[in-house]
């Protein structure tokens, strides 16, 4: 008898305790305006969802969505010379998503830990994370991303791409303006030029499509486990190179 008032006692603690921590549980959603002119957004955090879009005037707003235990403390963010920093720290068992609005002109740099990232209108991208999405469209730049585990999709990019992944699809259309450079070891390439641009499309366990205007291409595939179907054609002295390999795949070259 006395063991089960015991336990008894001992579940009534766990449970008053699991109760108080749910209580201290905590939403809010917070709205800033910068003053300082931001040239560069830096990702961050050890893990956030960000959405990044341009404005039509020189403003910068800053919507941080936190989650807290009790008290909010300070802001997850910082801006120091230009660059508006999403670090996520905003003290202990606090975290942050964040929608963020910046002038035409302004690039996106950094590490994201993990969470989805969705950025539109900016000036380029160099920015990595180890698990998530990005989205990425209406860029006029370079657009740089390594991704561990996760997809990419690009859309209207004027500017060279260069996407890394480990595990996921790549995806991108409507690229003009530099050369394309993808990567996947486990994911599907996907590729739509809106311009003749040289081509390195790499993938292990992977089908590889690439769409791309007719014209005078230079065109190197392979692939051991795959099939190869080629209507780009093939001219050894091509004024565009294009250079498709998978170890396990088809490979599909299309006309646009």
């Amino acid at each position: 008898m006395a063991e089960s008032k015991q336990l008894g006692a001992v579940l009534l603690v766990v449970g008053a305790g699991l109760a108080f921590w749910q209580f201290g549980d905590r939403d809010a959603t917070d709205d800033h305006e910068i003053s300082e002119k931001i040239t560069t957004v830096q990702l961050a955090a050890k893990s956030a969802d960000v959405t990044i879009q341009v404005s039509g005037d020189d403003k910068t707003t800053v919507q941080e969505k936190r989650r807290f235990w009790l008290w909010k403390k300070g802001d997850a963010y910082s801006v120091d010379d230009g660059v508006l920093k999403l670090d996520g720290d905003c003290g202990w068992q606090c975290s942050a998503d964040f929608v963020v609005t910046v002038p035409r002109g302004t690039k996106v740099t950094g590490e994201n830990g993990s969470g989805d990232i969705s950025i539109a209108g900016v000036s380029g991208v160099d920015a990595s994370s180890r698990s998530g999405t990005f989205e990425i469209s209406d860029v006029t730049g370079d657009v740089k991303v390594d991704l561990t585990s996760g997809d990419v999709v690009v859309k209207d990019l004027t500017g060279k791409l260069d996407v890394t992944a480990t595990s996921g699809d790549i995806e991108a259309s409507g690229l003009k303006g530099g050369a394309v450079n993808v990567e996947t070891t486990s994911g599907d390439l996907e590729l739509e030029l809106a311009e003749a641009n040289d081509v390195r499309a790499k993938g292990t366990s992977s089908d590889i499509e690439v769409t791309a205007p007719a014209g005078s291409w230079n065109v190197s595939t392979e692939t051991r486990s795959g099939d190869v179907e080629n209507n780009l054609g093939d001219d050894p002295s091509g004024t565009r190179t294009l250079n498709a390999t998978t170890t396990s795949g088809d490979i599909e070259l299309r006309t646009s």
